[in-house]
């Protein structure tokens, strides 16, 4: 069984639209891992935390050797999740022999993209998350605070542990070190192809609409 440096399982621990697809497709591509049963482990973990039961024994169960593209759901009017924010120390202490991979892009992109990717802001305003209270995120400046500290609170508990990769999805130095972490390709390199990039908004429309989000004018648009 093709595994990445021999880890049981693999968690991507950063937020959505920061190349979370692009590098669930290298670790598919590349290795064994059960990414389709691992769509659904981020309900069924909380789940299994609501109920008081050990974190991970039946998602064990249920889908060996899984890879967890998100740990955060808010795409359903039910759904106010962010194991990354909620449970992140207990996740570690209870899979240690995973591999966390933490997806984060330069900020402005991310802000960029999260506003254009169909309803992801506004549903982020409508949550009640950790650093982000209900109605807060409808400014650029307000979701690019909440990103950065989000990211910060994530690599905190990973300080000095090996088991803990940051990726840039923008930048192949960064694709190319998880590459070597992973291993077992000496010799062939990974073709990295953006995945579930966003439509192409014109940049007047784009500079548009984040000014009237933030009239201050303060805030510079950059390519997603």
């Amino acid at each position: 069984m093709r595994l990445c440096a021999e880890y049981d399982e693999v968690f991507q621990v950063g937020l959505g639209k920061s190349g979370t697809t692009t590098i669930e497709k290298f670790f598919t591509d590349r290795y064994d891992y059960n990414a389709t049963c691992g769509k659904e482990l981020t309900v069924f973990i909380q789940n299994e935390i609501d109920a008081r039961r050990p974190l991970l024994d039946a998602a064990r169960a249920r889908c060996p050797h899984f890879y967890v593209s998100e740990l955060m759901r808010v795409y359903f009017p039910t759904e106010s999740i962010a194991l990354q924010l909620t449970d992140m120390h207990a996740l570690r202490v209870a899979a240690p022999r995973a591999l966390f991979v933490h997806a984060r892009r330069n900020t402005t992109r991310w802000v960029s993209s999260a506003m254009r990717w169909n309803s992801l802001q506004e549903r982020l305003t409508q949550r009640d998350l950790p650093g982000l209270p209900r109605g807060v995120g409808r400014t650029p400046e307000e979701l690019s605070t909440w990103y950065d500290h989000t990211n910060a609170h994530i690599a905190f508990p990973f300080s000095h542990r090996r088991n803990y990769v940051p990726v840039d999805v923008d930048n192949l130095t960064s694709l190319r070190a998880l590459e070597r972490v992973c291993g077992g390709y000496t010799n062939q390199l990974y073709n990295w192809l953006p995945q579930n990039v966003n439509k192409r908004v014109p940049p007047r429309v784009l500079r548009r609409a984040l000014r009237s989000a933030l009239p201050c004018g303060r805030w510079r648009a950059q390519p997603s």
